[in-house]
């Protein structure tokens, strides 16, 4: 993308100093005209390709502003810069806010990031994108970068990450696992990985980050794929930034077919990026009532992301098991069909206990399942969805208002 001509509105409590700088880092960013928000030049939001509105707290004034906005030039992308998110995300795009770039702490004109102005010209490309519905940024035919969201802890999210990525690299691809959990992660515990590198040793070597040294911080696993494990101590997630983690995922992807990415289980910072640079998400549920309520939750926050829904499926974690929601009631409570079904699987545990996923173990119903996932994504389409799953050795015994969740299920290879 050529020059992108953007107009800027700043609150009285951002430093102006410091929001010249980070935009004129970057040629191809041409500022029109600084507006006050809610001033009297604020009339003027009919120029430019983008909107971008910094402010120092997301209040009730800016949220307005945006709506004015957006109701002014629906089809202008709106980019918000903000210090922290403050749990007001999911009001942000509800009221016209296409992205939003979080600063970090020390913001001043003395100190900005170049990740930062890179995060914000990538940001604003991809809005407009979305805008002129055109697809993904990241829309690589070389290149897959798969966002795993699980939006209620314990649904199995990395579970499938795990097993998704072992099985495409068991298949022969290239495959790089990122975890995201930076607090809590357990990819390297679920692979039987030593943490013996994490991603905060990766940010304490400083320099500059290229794919040469990146691979020197992959932990490999029997099956080739690779990961980047989080950091061993919650207290170390706050060494790594946003922009980090988007280089990191950018660089991985340009030496691997496949970039796995799993994610804590909330629309935070980190993982509103990741969904940002993927070309796919996958959505993990369980069939009870909140894990079903939270991922639909999670599919309105995509939808008012404006992700395209067709890069979007949906996998059904434990999809045998008899707990009173049948297939209707999952399909009443997402608005949607599920993509994928994963039966129940003793073994499923075990496999996490000895750090072996179970994607490897070739007779297993739960590994044939994930072996059919990793299959939709090499070889289905990326604007389709088909249902993978095995069916299980319990399937026979079940009760007829059980046997729908499998009736229309293709059996993987």
């Amino acid at each position: 993308m050529s020059e992108l001509q953007v107009l800027v509105a700043l609150d009285t409590e951002i430093d102006r100093g410091w929001t010249e700088a980070l935009i004129t880092r970057d040629s191809k960013l041409v500022v029109l005209d600084y507006l006050e928000l809610n001033g009297p030049s604020s009339s003027g939001l009919g120029i430019g390709d983008a909107l971008v509105v910094a402010v120092a707290d997301y209040t009730a004034e800016v949220r307005e502003f945006v709506q004015q906005a957006s109701r002014q030039h629906p089809t202008r992308p709106i980019v918000l810069v903000c210090p922290s998110t403050g749990g007001y995300v999911g009001d942000a795009f509800e009221s016209g806010v296409d992205d939003v770039v979080v600063l970090p702490p020390d913001s001043s004109a003395q100190h900005v990031d170049a990740a930062l102005t890179r995060q914000l010209v990538f940001a604003l490309e991809k809005a407009l994108i979305r805008k002129n519905g055109t697809g993904s940024v990241n829309d690589s035919e070389s290149s897959r970068v798969i966002c795993v969201l699980g939006l209620k802890g314990g649904s199995g999210k990395t579970l499938t990450s795990t097993n998704l990525g072992v099985a495409l690299a068991d298949a022969g691809h290239k495959v790089a696992l990122i975890d995201l959990d930076l607090q809590f992660g357990d990819l390297g515990l679920a692979m039987g990985l030593s943490p013996e590198r994490t991603m905060y040793d990766l940010v304490r070597s400083g320099g500059s980050l290229d794919a040469g040294k990146l691979e020197d911080f992959l932990v490999e696993h029997a099956s080739g794929a690779r990961a980047l494990l989080a950091p061993v101590r919650p207290d170390q997630a706050a060494a790594i930034t946003v922009p980090f983690l988007t280089e990191v995922t950018r660089l991985l992807a340009s030496i691997h077919d496949y970039v796995v990415i799993d994610t804590p289980p909330s629309f935070t910072p980190e993982v509103i990026s990741a969904v940002d640079t993927s070309t796919d998400v996958l959505v993990v549920a369980m069939r009870d009532t909140l894990s079903l309520k939270n991922t639909r939750l999670g599919l309105d926050t995509l939808e008012r992301m404006d992700y395209d829904r067709r890069r979007v499926r949906l996998l059904l974690n434990r999809a045998n098991t008899n707990v009173g929601i049948e297939r209707e009631d999952v399909l009443a409570i997402l608005g949607r069909d599920v993509d994928i079904l994963v039966p129940s699987d003793r073994e499923i545990t075990r496999s996490i206990n000895q750090g072996t996923p179970i994607a490897l173990q070739r007779g297993s119903d739960a590994a044939k399942a994930f072996r059919g996932l990793a299959d939709l994504y090499v070889n289905g389409s990326r604007n389709g969805a088909a249902e993978h799953v095995a069916e299980s050795d319990d399937e026979t015994a079940a009760t007829p208002s059980r046997r729908p969740l499998f009736r229309r299920a293709v059996r993987s290879a």
